[in-house]
């Protein structure tokens, strides 16, 4: 079982209200991965949103470029809360890696339920996709001064 301690604990969600904790907790699971496995797959259906707790993803896109995510608080699998509810990208773990797993239908019962949190769910999920839309679209990613 996932506690609400845990949760606040990770970046992502710090901002969150105990209550949304606590539902949240209450769909959370625990999952671990091996060094080489794929958590998804680009193209496949998107059923869980996770948070990186331990450990290094690779987030591969389809046309070539890869992003590595390296310790806590990242997301992934953000997909499954927005259409058309397809990865975007295939991850794989490049270290034992250690996630917790939010089904997106849960995720999705829960913004029904509570749309502030929702709000807050998805600005959070917005920016991710901005943060990663260079790697996914292929667009030029500076790592100096322009």
């Amino acid at each position: 079982m996932v506690s609400t301690r845990e949760l606040r604990e990770t970046e992502f969600l710090r901002d969150f209200h105990e209550s949304e904790l606590s539902d949240l907790a209450g769909i959370a699971a625990h999952t671990r991965w091996k060094e080489g496995e794929t958590i998804f797959h680009a193209g496949a259906p998107a059923a869980a949103l996770y948070l990186l707790r331990v450990g290094t993803i690779l987030l591969c896109f389809p046309n070539g470029r890869s992003m590595p995510l390296r310790d806590e608080g990242h997301a992934v699998g953000w997909s499954s809360l927005v259409s058309p509810f397809r990865y975007t990208a295939t991850a794989v773990c490049l270290s034992d890696v250690r996630l917790y797993e939010f089904s997106g239908r849960e995720l999705y019962r829960l913004i029904q339920m509570n749309a502030l949190f929702g709000q807050r769910l998805m600005q959070k999920i917005a920016q991710i996709m901005e943060q990663r839309d260079r790697y996914r679209r292929g667009t030029p990613v500076s790592f100096g001064r322009d």
